[in-house]
């Protein structure tokens, strides 16, 4: 807009003032649209550059807060998985001692052993099919070990080791659980019912070792991990939105004195622009 036939610097001083004052008008408007006090690297370069890294920072927490979360629903279905073939266990454990018993004919004797071995083929299924989001987690050879990153630092990892189940891995140093099946040196028709309780004991201790390992590992580690995870995200976001975001009062009284300044700054200009066409009349009278 041009005001008058010529810029005197009352007019300068006034177009200044008015264009700092649009300029603060914009900043605090973009600002309380966005609820962010950084919308580009000018805002503040330093401010920038501590907010990304915090953001960054809050996105590895996600991350590893969803590994104790994916780890959780990996350890319920192992638990439910060793749970069942301990139940089974307990099962055979019951006909050997019915089969020590006298009385029993042979006719149930066999009964009492198909039993025995279609527990022991649940067992290995169980062990052969129990999976997690795709990955098998009791048919590796020796035992499953996993490895967990619950921190954002990757060189700090968790490690939990799951048995290997089936019926030739369970047991110890008297037998396998896969000798108590039809023919096994521990069967129930093999007169060594003794030895077939002491293993199925020791297969039983397996199991509940693991179950145990495994809740510990639930309760101390990846508890305490998302515990720590939640109050370093809390911290994170607590800085990051000091840095970031808008202080809502602040910008609010700015929008409201760049408005003020606005239109302090368009009366001065329409001001000086009166006193020009004041003075050129009074000179063109002369």
């Amino acid at each position: 807009m041009r005001i008058g036939s010529s810029v005197s610097g009352l007019d300068l001083t006034a177009r200044n003032s008015l264009n700092k004052a649009f300029s603060m008008f914009n900043k605090s408007s973009t600002r309380l649209s966005t609820m962010k006090r950084i919308n580009r690297a000018s805002d503040d370069p330093a401010g920038m550059i501590a907010a990304e890294s915090l953001r960054a920072e809050i996105e590895a927490i996600g991350a590893a807060e969803r590994n104790v979360s994916r780890a959780s629903g990996m350890l319920n279905v192992a638990d439910s998985a060793m749970s069942q073939v301990n139940g089974l266990i307990t099962k055979i454990r019951s006909n050997v001692v019915d089969v020590a018993s006298a009385g029993l004919s042979d006719g149930e004797v066999k009964a009492k052993q198909m039993e025995v071995d279609a527990a022991l083929a649940a067992i290995n299924r169980i062990g052969a099919t129990t999976s997690y989001a795709g990955s098998k987690l009791f048919n590796t050879a020796g035992g499953n070990e996993l490895s967990f990153a619950f921190s954002t630092d990757l060189s700090q990892q968790s490690t939990l080791t799951l048995p290997e189940i089936n019926s030739a891995a369970l047991g110890g140093d008297l037998g396998r659980l896969s000798d108590l099946a039809t023919g096994g040196s521990a069967s129930l028709t093999s007169g060594n019912l003794e030895t077939a309780a002491a293993v199925l004991d020791q297969a039983q201790s397996q199991v509940l070792r693991a179950r145990a390992e495994a809740g510990a590992f639930e309760k101390y580690t990846m508890d305490t991990a998302e515990e720590t995870l939640e109050q370093q995200k809390l911290s994170a976001w607590n800085s990051y939105s000091r840095i970031a975001d808008t202080d809502v009062a602040e910008e609010s009284s700015r929008l409201v004195q760049s408005r003020i300044l606005i239109e302090s700054s368009i009366r001065s200009l329409l001001l000086a622009n009166q006193n020009r066409e004041q003075i050129g009349g009074l000179v063109g009278r002369i």
